[in-house]
């Protein structure tokens, strides 16, 4: 074996993350709020900063805005530059996630604001940390009433959230998956036996073979006692929209709220040439300028991902009974030239105002099934609309099983699983066809 050295010369390329570009990806996914307090703790470090508030500044004052059907102007060359694609998203928090199938499920006002309710008492960890009395009373409805939209936020994912104990949760997976049998549910009543890991005497109570009880055992452990764990983030308290949704002559326009958006100064008309030469003020002037780029980098892409999800979601902004068409990050940062980390980041938290109501702009993305739609997939709200509509037309002393509803749906081509149907029809608050056959009547979809 011959041992020697030799010199090679490589050309590589990779991202430096610079503090510039650090704080740029970190803009994107601020909120308008906050945006405004970042800016307002960097203008107390740096006296060459100023921010500023543009009230009630109109489009030609100033206001930043978009047509949906157009790309928004850039506030110069660059600014659209992709730098943050190959950086992983954050996840998004459990109370936006929520809130995001909160928006979708349940159109109904009265019933939102008590979903809204519930969500304020939703434990980090996935359980609902107040009775339901206590916060019917808080809304002003009865109690059945809050049951009912209970029923539905507990059909959300991940499954077993809003659950009022460790048997609800594990019972609501265990619906979820379509595995909760006789025996299964006789366990979930004595999960002190379980804890003791007792198989003959939990056999003996449930009515079985150890075996069969073995089995289930398997099941309950791949359950999740805690299924909001796993997102990250705090509670978002209530505040103004970030974005401004208006209808104009030439169609739906997409501004930045005003009122809420920082606009940043650099004061270059106090530094002389003479002062440059000093190294606090050269720094703090090009931290200025790299602040203010970054911010107007964060803006035009933010308007660009707004008024392409606008564009995409124009008929179910127009007409009340429109459903979302399926709609992905992918579609979206296709679109505008973003990676999908980015489009992720800019909607993660970001709010609109639309005639629809407050909205989050990640409520607009929709998941699609295997269909005959016109995209080759059909939008999920317009699933569940076929369902409701199949239950309010069916016979009251026949009503329709899921496993009917999944045949009908097959037929008008949509490839859907029973254990789905009946998941979307829990969602709605719709009972059972055997509940619904007791009460002669389905309960009415939020």
């Amino acid at each position: 074996m011959n041992l020697g050295s030799s010199l090679e010369i490589r050309q590589t390329r990779t991202l430096a993350m610079t503090a510039q570009l650090r704080q740029a990806i970190g803009m994107l996914q601020f909120n308008n709020a906050e945006l405004r307090a970042f800016v307002a703790r960097e203008v107390q470090k740096n006296p060459l900063l100023e921010m500023r508030l543009a009230g009630g500044a109109g489009p030609g004052d100033g206001a930043r805005s978009a047509a949906s059907g157009r790309a928004p102007d850039t506030p110069g060359p660059g600014v659209r530059m992709d730098m943050a694609g190959a950086i992983p998203a954050a996840p998004a928090s459990l109370v936006e996630h929520v809130a995001r199938q909160i928006g979708i499920a349940i159109r109904d006002p009265r019933r939102r604001r008590i979903a809204f309710a519930f969500l304020e008492a939703l434990e980090p960890y996935g359980w609902l940390g107040r009775d339901v009395g206590g916060i019917a009373a808080g809304c002003g409805c009865t109690p059945a009433e809050a049951e009912e939209v209970l029923s539905v936020l507990q059909g959300f994912e991940p499954a077993g959230l809003f659950a009022r104990s460790l048997e609800e949760c594990l019972r609501l997976q265990a619906q979820d998956q379509d595995v909760l049998d006789a025996v299964l549910s006789a366990m979930l009543a004595r999960l002190d036996l379980v804890a003791q890991g007792d198989l003959e005497l939990l056999a003996e109570f449930c009515g079985c073979a150890v075996a069969d009880v073995a089995a289930r055992l398997k099941i309950l452990r791949g359950f999740d006692p805690k299924p909001g764990a796993a997102f990250g983030g705090d509670a978002q308290p209530l505040r103004a929209p970030d974005l401004i949704l208006s209808e104009g002559a030439n169609g739906w326009r997409v501004e930045l709220n005003a009122s809420t958006l920082p606009e940043v100064v650099v004061r270059e008309d106090m530094v002389r040439d003479r002062d440059l030469r000093d190294a606090f003020v050269a720094e703090a002037l090009a931290t200025a300028r790299s602040l203010k780029r970054a911010i107007e980098q964060r803006n035009a892409n933010t308007l660009a991902v707004a008024a392409e999800i606008v564009r995409r979601q124009g008929a179910y902004l127009e007409d009340p009974a429109a459903h979302l068409v399926p709609l992905s990050l992918r579609d979206v940062a296709g679109a505008v030239s973003l990676h999908e980390s980015t489009v992720s980041r800019i909607t993660t938290g970001m709010t609109i105002d639309t005639p629809r109501g407050l909205m989050e702009l990640r409520g607009f993305f929709c998941r699609g099934l295997p269909g005959a739609g016109e995209e080759g997939a059909v939008p999920v709200t317009l699933i569940r609309g076929r369902i409701a509509e199949m239950i309010r037309a069916e016979a009251p002393a026949r009503p329709l099983s899921d496993e009917g509803i999944t045949a009908l749906l097959r037929r008008e081509g949509i490839e859907i699983q029973r254990r789905t149907v009946a998941k979307y029809r829990a969602m709605m608050g719709i009972p059972g066809s055997s509940a619904r056959r007791r009460t002669g009547r389905a309960r009415p979809a939020p």
